[in-house]
């Protein structure tokens, strides 16, 4: 009895040493894990505040790009141009997921380069090139990145964008002679047939050769539906030199640009939705009365042979063709158009088209 009361006696201690020995260990065990998943909430609340961050910065570079671009078209007139970009920018503010963004002008959000200035990382502008920046500003608030002491921060980002000349595009092949003021608004008359800068060129009549060839004169006329084909074939530039297309009847033009018996003349057309509400002060872009003409100088000769050199272009706006009784009449005005997608010359002189372009 006393030899198993011995034995038990020196059983406990043991037990003793051993489950203080557990305790200690799990207690490093919590210690561990507590401190681990500190580290991966707060690797997990961090990613939260990154991912905002990255989101509020491709907002504010949006924002960005669609007012620069968008208040680029309204240059060389800064107050314009500013008053879009400060719209443009409030309007995107609709829709950014709970983020705002802020420009001011009068913190220099708002930058403009004129005729022969130099834009950073693009370059010198010509007389008729101009350019801006827009920069906005998205405030952020850090969801969990507070209990390390960060509050939040500002994500800033611009774009500069550039108007300039059009360098040349496919064209409709009639001609308005380059002694032609742009007086945007006031009505001309397109039809050079019987005017005075045709009294020397018998047989010419303002109408111009396609490069591609006489078959598809009609289809450029009417500009619905081009191949790639023919557009590559018949792009123009200013300096180009074309010949005179002879031998026109009126019903040659008139499929064109009045009403055609398959109802795909540029008049036909524009009775079409979006356009049919379409009038010289409020129209889409894309309305078939609008033309890209060239500007030409003649240079001499007759008939097929006369020739004429490019020396810009003019965007008129359709009002009228009268193709069915004398004195034959095709009426438009000039507008002011900036051509999306166009090629552009920054150091081109006036060309009566521009485009815009992002450049940083």
């Amino acid at each position: 009895m006393n030899s198993q009361m011995c034995q038990a006696t020196r059983i406990v201690p043991q037990l003793v040493v051993f489950h203080s020995s557990l305790k200690r260990q799990q207690g490093v065990v919590v210690a561990w894990v507590t401190v681990a998943l500190l580290v991966l909430l707060g690797a997990a609340a961090l990613t939260v505040d990154i991912g905002r961050l990255a989101i509020a910065a491709q907002v504010a570079q949006d924002v960005a790009d669609a007012a620069a671009l968008g208040a680029c078209r309204e240059l060389p007139s800064h107050g314009t141009a500013r008053s879009v970009a400060l719209d443009l920018v409030t309007a995107n503010n609709e829709s950014l997921g709970g983020f705002t963004a802020n420009c001011s002008p009068d913190d220099g959000d708002i930058t403009f380069w004129g005729a022969n200035e130099t834009i950073p990382d693009f370059g010198l502008l010509g007389d008729y090139a101009w350019g801006m920046r827009v920069t906005t500003h998205i405030p952020v608030d850090y969801v969990f990145a507070p209990v390390l002491g960060l509050e939040g921060a500002t994500i800033s980002r611009s774009c500069t964008a550039v108007r300039m000349p059009v360098g040349g595009m496919p064209i409709c092949p009639m001609w308005i002679s380059y002694v032609t003021d742009y007086q945007y608004g006031q009505e001309q008359q397109l039809l050079m047939a019987d005017g005075p800068h045709c009294a020397n060129i018998p047989g010419s009549f303002g109408w111009l050769n396609p490069l591609s060839g006489t078959d598809d004169f009609a289809d450029l006329l009417r500009g619905y539906n081009l191949t790639y084909e023919q557009i590559v074939a018949n792009y123009a530039a200013i300096d180009d030199i074309w010949f005179a297309e002879t031998g026109l009847s009126v019903g040659l033009w008139k499929t064109g640009l009045d009403n055609a018996p398959d109802g795909l003349g540029r008049m036909d057309r524009a009775m079409w939705e979006p356009w049919a509400g379409d009038t010289f002060d409020d129209f889409h872009n894309s309305n078939p009365r609008i033309v890209i003409i060239p500007m030409c100088e003649y240079l001499g000769d007759t008939g097929g042979g006369a020739q004429f050199q490019i020396r810009a272009f003019g965007a008129f706006y359709i009002e009228s063709v009268n193709s069915k009784k004398k004195p034959y009449d095709i009426s438009g005005r000039f507008i002011q158009y900036t051509l999306p997608g166009a090629a552009g010359d920054p150091l081109a002189p006036e060309t009566g088209l521009w485009t815009t372009k992002m450049v940083r």
